[in-house]
């Protein structure tokens, strides 16, 4: 009887776990930096639409930002995690830098989570 029951509750706290790691996507942003940064979310705004709009307000202020020590430290402060950095080539200073942040389908808008 005893080990039904360890059984049941493995399978009910695993199924659990499950269940909440699907309500997850991974959104990314791209930062280019030369003089100045500047923050993008790609071409297409709905595929990253916080229902927070603060968010997207505290993600531009990276545009105000001018070096890539400034902008790693600022988003990796909002919990953004580095995916990868493009130096710039020999004519062009500009450096691209990657970030992404996992978020609850639930904090994006509906579209979004389709």
């Amino acid at each position: 009887m005893n080990k039904h029951l360890f059984l049941l509750t493995v399978m009910f706290f695993t199924s659990g776990y499950f269940a909440f790691a699907q309500n997850k996507v991974d959104k990314y942003c791209r930062v280019s930096v030369s003089k100045k940064a500047k923050i993008s979310f790609g071409l297409k705004k709905e595929l990253f639409a916080p229902k927070d709009t603060t968010v997207i307000q505290k993600l531009n202020y990276v545009n105000q930002l001018t070096t890539e020590t400034d902008v790693l430290n600022y988003m990796t402060g909002l919990g953004w995690k580095l995916v990868d950095i493009h130096a710039g080539g020999l004519y062009t200073a500009t450096e691209v830098i990657y970030f992404k942040k996992e978020f609850d389908i639930s904090e994006l808008d509906q579209q979004v989570s389709k």
